[in-house]
């Protein structure tokens, strides 16, 4: 029998997988072959195409499409975009081109703006909407804390129609979901990110260094606010902290100077960063969609120390302290990080971390289990089950 074929549709450079939104699409991408699909990529260049990509495309994917990005990406008065504004019409005649010469079974794009996409393809296609995060409003968000709006922000009637188009829209956090529903869609899925686990809890054992806290993020406005808001609010309390602090990734540019610092840039491999830290940082300060750099740090064996807000989605589930502030965020580094209690202080942290990603694993597979229960019901025999 032919394997089921799905097409994925992305704006993103997915390898390497440094940002949150690459990697969520690598997490789909191995889920849907799990299910026994070929999966092809129709990648909407946004961000560079090179030999490099190239060759690792078509290591990923059975067939990769490039087409260069001419989406005018128009911004209205007030911070408002519309999708037709943001949609790029070229994708039509691709997708249909595509689809006559390999016979979709399932349709997966990411974004709410390309949903238009979907129009392309009759009712015999099954039709899967990622949303990454809620664009209803989205700017609100930023000026609740003062900061210019950035990206994409819409109507909750544009967001609206968009996830009328599909067959299902995945939330990435519980509570983007439950405000999905409450808007009216009957059709939303909750699926959390969550990535493999790749070390184990327990304390570094190797050659002799200090406790290391590390951070690493990519250079957007949100996490150069929440960096630089942490490392004011540690500047301004009359005890240093004298531990090393790894800031890798592209907000290294954008961050304060601070005494412990270690500024690294681009990290290749994340595994790297992770085996060179103890503990893991994220003092969001606000933002929307999930933190990914909240949970990633479970999947390499290191613990989260975090504020409310970057606990948001995984929060009912979270067994590590949470900080209400950055403020509340720096006595606890300061107090719990000293000669006489910092190694208890990592023990115990390690045991709550293996936890939070034990409930972690448990919500992963139960909402993966809807998803594949949700597509098997809709594809009948020719998706197969999902792998151990």
């Amino acid at each position: 029998m032919t394997a089921p074929r799905c097409l994925l549709v992305c704006f993103n450079r997915l390898f390497p997988a440094n940002q949150g939104n690459s990697r969520r699409i690598m997490q789909l991408v191995r889920f849907y072959k799990s299910q026994g699909f070929d999966v092809d990529l129709l990648y909407h260049n946004e961000e560079g195409f090179d030999v490099g990509l190239s060759d690792a495309l078509a290591r990923e994917f059975a067939r990769v499409t490039v087409l260069k990005s001419a989406a005018k990406k128009l911004i209205q008065p007030g911070h408002v975009c519309r999708i037709a504004d943001w949609y790029d019409h070229q994708i039509d005649a691709v997708c249909r081109d595509m689809h006559k010469a390999r016979g979709y079974t399932l349709v997966h794009a990411n974004y709410i703006w390309y949903s238009p996409l979907f129009e392309q393809f009759g009712t015999d296609v099954l039709k899967v909407l990622d949303t990454h995060d809620m664009f209803g409003e989205r700017r609100e968000k930023y000026l609740a804390v003062g900061m210019k709006p950035q990206w994409f922000s819409t109507s909750y009637a544009e967001e609206d129609d968009a996830i009328r188009r599909v067959d299902v829209a995945l939330a990435i956090q519980k509570e983007e979901a439950a405000a999905f529903a409450l808007r009216g869609h009957r059709n939303i899925l909750y699926l959390p990110y969550v990535e493999p686990l790749v070390r184990e809890f327990v304390k570094y054992e190797g050659e002799e260094r200090p406790l290391t806290f590390g951070y690493l993020g990519s250079g957007n406005d949100w996490n150069v606010l929440s960096m630089n808001d942490l490392l004011q609010q540690l500047d301004a309390r009359p005890s240093s902290f004298a531990h090393p602090m790894i800031i890798a990734g592209g907000v290294t540019k954008h961050v304060r100077d601070f005494p412990s610092a270690i500024k690294l840039g681009f990290v290749q491999e994340l595994h790297t960063f992770y085996d060179a830290i103890d503990i893991a940082l994220n003092p969001m300060v606000g933002g929307t969609g999930l933190k990914i750099k909240t949970v990633e740090p479970l999947s390499f064996g290191r613990p989260v120390l975090t504020t409310r807000p970057g606990v948001e989605g995984v929060g009912h589930l979270w067994q590590m302290p949470i900080f209400e502030d950055n403020g509340e965020f720096a006595d606890y580094l300061l107090e719990r990080f000293t000669a006489a209690n910092a190694g208890d202080t990592v023990h115990e942290l390690l045991q709550l971390a293996k936890a939070t990603r034990a409930a972690l694993d448990e919500e992963y597979n139960l909402r993966l289990g809807r998803f594949v229960s949700w597509l098997q019901k809709r594809i009948g025999s020719a998706a197969a089950p999902l792998a151990a």
